[in-house]
């Protein structure tokens, strides 16, 4: 897709790509001598995948939406750091490696065993203290696969989990990036979502390079998540994913229309649309009395996960 120029044009504004995703501000790809670091403190050689990624940037930044399907509840994932030695996030590399290895310890301890020392997953990006990501570093038939993690939150906070949960959420770093897409249009008026920091992060290479950030851009685009186009031209019945999002945006935006519009697509109204309840709950916790009333009238009744 770039060329080795290009490629190099990118790099020099902190863009890389990888798996038909950028990261922003990249660090540089990782060495010899620090892949054999890496390696000596895990007593593990990297699976494969992990070592493509950090053979193009050994840490960055991403910028886009992902979800994660912890047994049924739908969660909004952030996935913005890519951990590296040194950085200024809430740990780098080092530091949740060895919060992982004081984990693994008692884990043993308390499982009446002694540890021996080294980690099965590797902890490789993630949110602050809130919400990681791993690779499986312990041989075996998951080697390489990538699971999530994220940090309950107390029962007052609706529609997010209560409780540490755990999930495997594709086989490979590069099954993980397909996954990453936008949920709304960064490039709409009014946009104040995901994929503006990555915008703005295109704007030096545009001032250099208007044609390239202008594929960069195109790529973004690309991956907006079109539940209208889904609507119009009658794909929404078979994207489960495309659906959610039109009800979720029907029951923000307080549009009937559209709920009708749906209903008449063969959409289920009912369905659990994010956070383990359907959109009758999401339209009472954000008091859109109107659309309350819309799905009472037509005997959608809320649903949460374990109701």
């Amino acid at each position: 897709m770039f060329t080795d120029d290009e490629l190099q044009r990118l790099r020099r504004h902190g863009l890389v790509p990888f798996a038909g995703r950028i990261i922003h501000e990249a660090r540089p790809p990782i060495t010899d001598a620090e892949l054999a670091e890496v390696e000596q403190r895990l007593g593990r050689p990297l699976p494969p995948t992990l070592v493509r990624l950090w053979r193009v940037a050994f840490g960055g930044r991403l910028d886009y939406d992902v979800q994660v399907d912890y047994q049924g509840h739908l969660h909004p994932f952030s996935l913005s750091e890519l951990f590296f030695p040194g950085s200024d996030g809430y740990h780098d590399l080092w530091g949740w490696v060895e919060h992982e290895e004081e984990g693994a310890r008692e884990f043993a301890e308390d499982d009446g065993r002694e540890w021996d020392g080294r980690l099965a997953f590797l902890p490789v990006g993630g949110f602050e203290y809130l919400e990681r990501i791993y690779v499986r570093i312990e041989p075996g038939d998951n080697f390489g696969a990538v699971y999530a993690w994220s940090k309950g939150l107390p029962p007052a906070w609706p529609m997010r989990l209560h409780e540490d949960s755990f999930a495997r959420v594709a086989d490979d770093l590069e099954g993980l990036f397909a996954q990453l897409v936008y949920y709304s249009d960064p490039f709409a008026e009014g946009a104040d979502g995901t994929g503006l920091e990555l915008d703005e992060a295109l704007d030096p290479l545009a001032a250099e390079d208007a044609g390239l950030a202008q594929r960069l851009r195109a790529g973004m685009s690309a991956q907006v998540q079109d539940w209208r186009g889904a609507l119009e031209d009658g794909r929404l019945l078979a994207a489960p994913a495309l659906q959610r999002l039109a009800l979720e945006h029907a029951v923000e935006a307080g549009d009937e229309a559209l709920l009708t519009r749906l209903a008449d697509a063969g959409v289920d109204l009912g369905q659990l649309i994010r956070g383990g309840a359907n959109a009758p709950v999401y339209a009472r916790l954000l008091k859109r009395e109107a659309v309350v009333a819309w799905f009472a009238g037509r005997g959608i009744a809320e649903r949460y996960l374990d109701q």
